[in-house]
């Protein structure tokens, strides 16, 4: 498919160097000072594809192109709806994008967020939605992509997209809302090495060992502590079952597996239909027993699952600019290597504004100190 470009090279100030220009160092100056030179040249160093425009990527890319990424990759194959017009910003009404390709109706917003951001706009998903785990590989490589995010896409499809990055040693972020409630998983390979402060210490070193989506919902390990197997096991087994287990915020945690799995069995999200209420339930009682999630810390989880029933396909824009904040925060995290990063899934309520991580499939505990 022909790619709409922007090169920041062809933007008078921009040089096509490997270190800050006086433009950049003049433009980025305030988050320089706040996390330093050599991660502001990582950022702008970095390649960052964006997968899909649905709703929640819009949130995300405006604060990854303000931060000074080097390039954004953006990947659509859809047209502009009305619908659409309500969750986001980068779809103008009056610049009529209804019924325009999603990526050339975003690519003037993006533009004009910071004109030193070079911007390739491909107008498919292919391959990564519909082709093979090999043409995705091919094509990270190909266009030296640092981090894939990808947005609003079926479990399915984030599952083999982070494989396929896993296996090409490249970032991956999965992200979606559903109404009220939202999440991130991250992958950031088998050796993510990064700088962390602990309060009222100096710098530290900390490496992560994460996971693919499938290595970190694997079942089989869920029978076990983090303490005794170096695959992780169930956030909740173990000592968490008493001690870490509530702040893991599993009441929202395992209503969000229960609504892959729902998805993975029927292809497509409740919808409110007669007897998905009652299934939804019964995969949610289901997971916490393999989880070994206390029943007291579900008590509120009915209210959640009510909610996906009937909402898990609307979008909610205070969520979406939560969650896409949260996303864009981690993401810069990742490429600078500063800052304790998600491990490794992150779950959002909106409602009682909290967002909390777990960590799945990851040992030993990564947590921070």
């Amino acid at each position: 498919m022909p790619a709409t470009e922007t090169s920041a090279a062809s933007t008078p100030g921009a040089q096509p160097s490997n270190h800050i220009t006086e433009d950049e160092a003049s433009l980025y100056d305030r988050q320089i000072r706040l996390w330093g030179l050599d991660a502001q040249n990582r950022m702008r160093n970095s390649t960052v594809l964006v997968l899909s425009l649905r709703s929640l990527a819009h949130e995300t890319i405006k604060n990854l192109v303000l931060a000074g990424i080097g390039r954004l990759i953006i990947m659509d194959g859809e047209k502009v709806t009305e619908e659409d017009l309500g969750g986001g910003f980068l779809f103008r009404e009056e610049e009529g994008a209804v019924g325009t390709e999603r990526t050339a109706a975003a690519l003037p917003q993006i533009k004009s967020l910071n004109p030193l951001v070079e911007v390739t706009a491909l107008p498919t998903l292919e391959p990564f939605v519909g082709g093979d785990e090999t043409a995705m590989i091919t094509f990270l490589k190909r266009e030296k992509v640092d981090v894939v995010v990808a947005c609003d896409l079926s479990y399915a499809q984030m599952e083999a997209i982070d494989a396929a990055a896993h296996a090409a040693h490249t970032k991956f972020y999965g992200a979606g809302t559903y109404g009220f409630y939202g999440y991130v998983f991250a992958d950031l390979g088998t050796h993510h090495s990064f700088t962390y402060t602990p309060p009222g210490k100096g710098a530290v070193k900390e490496v992560i060992r994460y996971r693919s989506m499938v290595q970190a919902f694997d079942r089989t390990n869920w029978a076990l502590t983090h303490e005794k197997t170096s695959e992780g096991g169930s956030p909740f087994g173990g000592y968490r079952r008493v001690l870490k287990a509530r702040q893991y915020a599993p009441e929202v945690a395992v209503p969000v597996l229960a609504l892959w799995e729902f998805e993975k069995k029927h292809g497509t999200l409740p919808a409110g239909r007669e007897g998905q209420a009652k299934e939804l339930a019964e995969i949610t009682s289901e997971l916490q027993t393999a989880l070994g999630v206390h029943p007291k810390l579900l008590s509120s989880s009915a209210d959640v699952v009510s909610h996906f029933v009937v909402h898990a396909t609307d979008y909610f824009p205070p969520t979406l600019a939560i969650v896409g904040g949260l996303l864009a925060q981690d993401v810069l995290r990742s490429i600078s290597r500063n800052g304790w990063p998600i491990v490794n899934l992150l779950v959002v309520d909106s409602l009682r504004g909290t967002a909390t991580s777990s960590p799945w499939g990851v040992a030993p505990d990564p947590t921070p100190p």
